[in-house]
C-alpha cells in the first residue's frame, strides 16, 4: 500500500478584523488535506505586529480592510522584510486591487466572494511554490555577488573589488580632504612553502595570514586579496606614522603564528610590506604603484619588515 507523503507543517497566520471572515478562512484551511497546518489569527494591528515578531510565520493571508494599517500597508512592510508570502484577501476583488496587491509584493489573492476550499488550497500552493523559487532566486544571486566580490579562499575582498573600494576612498578623499594610508602585504617566499610543504598547505597559510590581518585592524580599515600571495590594506584617515604602527603589528603577529602542513609539522613565515599615504589628486594606479615599489624595496632589504615610501609632496619637504 502506497502510504501519502504529508508535505512540511506550514504556520499561517490570518490577518482579518471580522470574526465571521476568519472563522469562514479557519473552516476551509481546516478541510485542506495533505498538509499539516498550524492557524494563527489577528485581528487588529498590534496582534498582527505580536504575531510577526514571535518568530517564523510561512504564510499570511491578509484582509485588505484592516483597521490603522491597510492591508496593503501590511503587505508592503512584510514583503519588503522578506518575512513571508502575502496572500491578499478582499471583500469585493477588482482588477485594480489584485494588481495593487501584486505590485505591492503578494504571492496570490483571492477574493472571499469567491472562496472554497479548493480555491483556497490552490491559492496557498501557488504562493508557497512562488515564495521558495523566489527565495531559491534571491539565494543564487546573493551567492553571484558575493563571488563577484569576495575571494573564495581566503573570503576578503577579492582583487576587483578592493581596487573598488579603494577609487571610492579616493573620491571621498579628494572631497572631503582626508588622509589615508595602503600597505602592500606580500608572503616571503611563498613558492617555497608551496614548493616544500604542498599547494593545500600554502592554501591554508594564506587563509590563516588573511584571518589574523582581518583580526588586527579596525572594522573602518578595508583588506582585500591583491591577488596570488599579496595582500591590500587600506587604513582610512590615517597617516603614514600610525599606518607603520599597524604594519609592524601585522608583521610581529604574522612571524609569531605557527603554520603547520598537512602532517602537523610545524613552520613559520615573515611577510613584507610597502606602506605608502595617499597624495591628494593621485589615482589608485598611482598610489598602488607606489606601494609595490616601497614593497620591492622591503624585499631588497631583505624581508621581513616594513618599507615606507614618501610621496612627491612629503619628499619635498625633507
Amino acid at each position: 500500500m502506497i502510504q501519502e507523503t504529508k508535505q512540511p507543517l506550514i504556520k499561517i497566520l490570518i490577518c482579518d478584523d471580522d470574526p465571521a471572515d476568519r472563522k469562514m478562512v479557519r473552516t476551509y484551511l481546516k478541510q485542506i488535506t495533505g498538509r499539516e497546518i498550524v492557524l494563527l489569527e489577528a485581528g487588529h494591528t498590534e496582534e498582527i505586529q505580536n504575531a510577526l515578531d514571535k518568530g517564523r510565520i510561512d504564510l499570511v493571508l491578509m484582509d485588505n480592510q484592516m483597521p490603522g494599517k491597510s492591508g496593503m500597508e501590511w503587505l508592503a512592510e512584510i514583503a519588503k522584510k522578506q518575512l513571508a508570502p502575502v496572500v491578499m484577501l478582499t471583500g469585493s476583488g477588482t482588477e485594480e486591487i489584485a494588481a495593487q496587491a501584486f505590485q505591492e509584493g503578494a504571492a496570490g489573492y483571492l477574493p472571499k466572494s469567491s472562496l472554497s476550499e479548493e480555491k483556497l488550497r490552490g491559492t496557498i500552493d501557488a504562493a508557497l511554490d512562488k515564495w521558495t523559487r523566489l527565495q531559491q532566486a534571491m539565494a543564487d544571486k546573493e551567492k553571484l555577488e558575493r563571488l563577484a566580490t569576495f575571494d573564495s579562499l581566503t573570503g576578503l575582498y577579492n582583487r576587483r573589488a578592493i581596487l573598488g573600494k579603494l577609487r571610492e576612498l579616493i573620491n571621498r578623499a579628494n572631497r572631503y580632504k582626508e588622509d589615508f594610508s595602503l600597505i602592500m602585504l606580500d608572503i616571503d617566499h611563498f613558492k617555497m612553502v608551496n614548493d616544500r610543504y604542498g599547494h593545500l598547505t600554502g592554501d591554508e597559510v594564506l587563509e590563516k595570514v588573511a584571518a589574523l590581518t582581518s583580526r588586527n585592524i579596525r572594522d573602518t580599515d578595508i583588506v582585500g586579496r591583491y591577488g596570488g600571495e599579496e595582500f591590500i590594506l587600506i587604513l582610512p584617515q590615517t597617516n603614514l606614522s600610525s599606518a607603520w604602527v599597524v604594519a609592524e603589528r601585522i608583521r610581529t603577529i604574522i612571524g609569531k603564528a605557527e603554520m603547520k602542513d598537512s602532517v602537523g609539522n610545524v613552520f613559520a613565515i615573515t611577510v613584507s610590506q610597502g606602506l605608502c599615504g595617499w597624495e591628494r589628486g593621485e589615482d589608485a594606479y598611482s598610489l598602488i604603484s607606489r606601494a609595490d615599489e616601497a614593497l620591492y624595496k622591503a624585499k631588497q632589504k631583505g624581508r621581513n619588515r616594513v618599507q615606507i615610501l614618501l610621496g612627491p609632496s612629503l619628499r619635498d619637504k625633507i
